[in-house]
């Protein structure tokens, strides 16, 4: 009979421990896809304010192009903002390579392949070729930048209104078409594991607001 006692005591001790190790392990696994999913918030932030900052506007290009070979372009379209500029922000990755670091990036949302979730995607294309914004997928591949997405929501302080913008264009000539913005502000929004909506923000200064002449010594 004491055996007995002392076997369900026993018993009992375990099942105790290993609820509680249990509990612990499911804890620490969900911390760690907590911190990992934080961690990929704040590199794609990160990339997305350093780049941004050094976006730019040139005057250089023949006089019978209408095509624009720097621009910012930031479109407005509710939870899924896009934006396209111009920046000092290319890294060659190849010794003696024909590329230089002015490049044009687009960020934007667009679904997976399988339609299941959202992601940030970014698109780099190596030289100023001009192309618009929307055709840039014809040319250009998009990677991930960050998963998971449900909104990205991009502002613009305009320095001589005194305001945020929703959008801005330097495309066009009735807005913004010799001019960048003081600051850009980034919301983004993620999905947790529960379905539900963390917004992460992000701010960064524009240095070079006019544009600029490359030609001149």
């Amino acid at each position: 009979m004491e055996v007995l006692v002392a076997t369900a005591i026993l018993g009992m001790m375990v099942a105790s421990i290993w609820s509680s190790f249990s509990v612990t392990v499911r804890g620490m696994e969900r911390t760690e896809v907590v911190q990992q999913r934080y961690a990929g918030v704040r590199l794609a932030l990160s990339r997305m304010t350093s780049e941004l900052a050094m976006a730019y506007l040139s005057f250089n290009r023949p006089a019978d192009e209408n095509r624009a070979f720097t621009l910012l372009e930031g479109r407005n379209d509710f939870e899924s903002d896009m934006v396209t500029f111009s920046s000092f922000a290319h890294l060659r990755i190849r010794k003696d390579s024909n590329e230089s670091d002015q490049t044009v990036i687009q960020y934007f949302l667009s679904p997976s392949a399988d339609g299941s979730e959202q992601h940030l995607f970014r698109r780099e294309s190596r030289r100023l070729a001009g192309d618009r914004p929307e055709d840039l997928g014809d040319f250009v591949p998009a990677y991930i930048l960050c998963e998971n997405v449900a909104s990205l929501n991009v502002k613009y302080w305009d320095v001589k209104e005194e305001e945020w913008r929703d959008d801005w264009s330097t495309l066009s000539n009735d807005a913004q078409p010799d001019r960048l913005p003081k600051r850009i502000m980034i919301d983004l929004g993620i999905r947790d594991e529960d379905g539900e909506i963390e917004h992460f923000f992000a701010q960064t200064e524009l240095f070079l607001q006019e544009k600029i002449d490359l030609a001149r010594g």
